[in-house]
């Protein structure tokens, strides 16, 4: 008797020896997918068994298997080198030594942007030298490299490439820039705080949520990919949604779609809800308006007001009865912090983990649950506000975080 053999999808092969998801999770997205009539991946997202950023990279892998340029078990080993180094899947490969037809990377040098950043002792000569070697040798654009060999944070790099806009745009001094962001490196806080305690520059406030930041809290667009479009966009001079476009990271009704949600920021929407609307236009497909409504709770219902020592609370820090003896009602969290300071409640730290971690509730860049969460982080480890944000996955403006009134 001849025996029966069994086809199985590559792609659900490929996510699963890659461990993007688990076995079951893939049977039950299969399933799901065959019963809505959709593709394996498009159900995966649905059923939130993994992100669309992780995702992408086995997506990518599957297409080059479906045109017949790698194997299966090629793909995954791409696929995990990939996530574990933050590269494309075409640099993954050519670390594996698989180099397919595609013209050689132009030769990675320095630039405005690392100049700036040497100036700060952001980086070193030394590792600037190997960065650009490994940037040569892999074809990974030089900001990746650097955060690949683990020199600078993304977060350093990205603020680094928004110092070198502002010089550009003559809203501050080179001379500010540099001394923003060697601060800002030697205590470990943003910049745009720095900038603010310094008297250097103050931005606006979160009602005026941007694309990139926009594109980056909704995860539409990976962090690294964001980052290669922001150098590109401050040293090459071209505008960014062109080179989102060019570069197929967004469709034009995509596009459309983000443009309208930071419209609606100002007036209709928190930037948290702006971005969650916008992942489920491109996960589910559907229109600007269909992902509103989808918003829970919605837009239009007023959260209630967390007060400073709610926070506290909330993240177990101190107990009710201890703030209410300290502190009156309807005091200014920095005066109810410094109460609480004075009497050995919290230390300095925490003082500032709260105050940031309200100021980014009250502007709308996290919900209340997620303001808890962020705290608890905080106190269970020894992590700064900035640090807890990356830790969680999350990417959040930073920009935006200093208003403790």
């Amino acid at each position: 008797m001849q025996e029966r053999t069994t086809q199985v999808d590559p792609f659900y092969q490929i996510v699963v020896s890659a461990k993007i998801v688990g076995p079951e999770e893939a049977q039950e997205a299969q399933a799901t997918a065959k019963k809505l009539g959709m593709s394996l991946s498009q159900a995966i997202l649905i059923l939130r068994h993994s992100t669309e950023q992780t995702l992408r990279f086995a997506m990518d892998a599957h297409d080059l298997v479906k045109a017949e340029k790698i194997n299966v078990d090629t793909a995954v080993a791409a696929v995990i080198c990939a996530r574990q180094n933050e590269f494309s899947i075409m640099q993954a490969l050519e670390m594996m030594g698989i180099v397919l037809d595609r013209p050689p990377p132009p030769k990675v040098e320095t630039n405005a942007l690392t100049e700036l950043m040497i100036d700060a002792s952001a980086l070193t000569m030394d590792q600037l030298d190997s960065a650009i070697k490994k940037a040569n040798e892999t074809g990974m654009p030089l900001t990746r490299s650097i955060v690949f060999m683990r020199y600078q944070s993304r977060r350093v790099v990205l603020e680094s490439i928004t110092l070198l806009k502002l010089v550009r745009e003559e809203k501050i001094a080179r001379d500010d820039a540099i001394r923003a962001l060697r601060i800002a490196c030697d205590k470990r806080q943003s910049v745009w705080q720095i900038m603010f305690e310094q008297g250097i520059y103050k931005d606006c406030s979160g009602a005026s949520l941007r694309l990139p930041e926009l594109l980056a809290m909704s995860m539409v667009v990976s962090e690294s990919d964001l980052m290669d479009l922001l150098e590109h966009e401050v040293l090459l001079e071209v505008p960014l949604h062109k080179l989102l476009l060019d570069n197929g990271l967004v469709t034009h009704s995509l596009l459309e779609a983000a443009m309208t949600m930071l419209d609606l920021v100002q007036s209709y929407l928190k930037p948290y809800q702006a971005a969650e609307a916008l992942r489920n236009c491109k996960i589910k497909n559907i229109g600007v308006y269909q992902a509103m409504a989808e918003l829970n709770p919605p837009p239009q219902m007023q959260a209630e007001l967390m007060r400073f020592g709610d926070l506290l609370v909330a993240a177990k820090v101190a107990d009710r009865s201890i703030i209410e003896k300290i502190a009156s009602e309807g005091e200014k969290p920095v005066r109810v912090g410094k109460k609480l300071l004075d009497a050995n409640i919290i230390n300095d730290q925490m003082l500032y983990s709260v105050l940031r971690t309200q100021s980014l509730y009250k502007e709308g860049l996290v919900s209340s649950e997620q303001a808890i969460e962020l705290l608890k982080m905080c106190v269970k480890t020894t992590l700064t506000v900035d640090e807890a944000i990356a830790k969680l996955g999350w990417t959040i403006p930073i920009r935006m975080q200093w208003s403790w009134t």
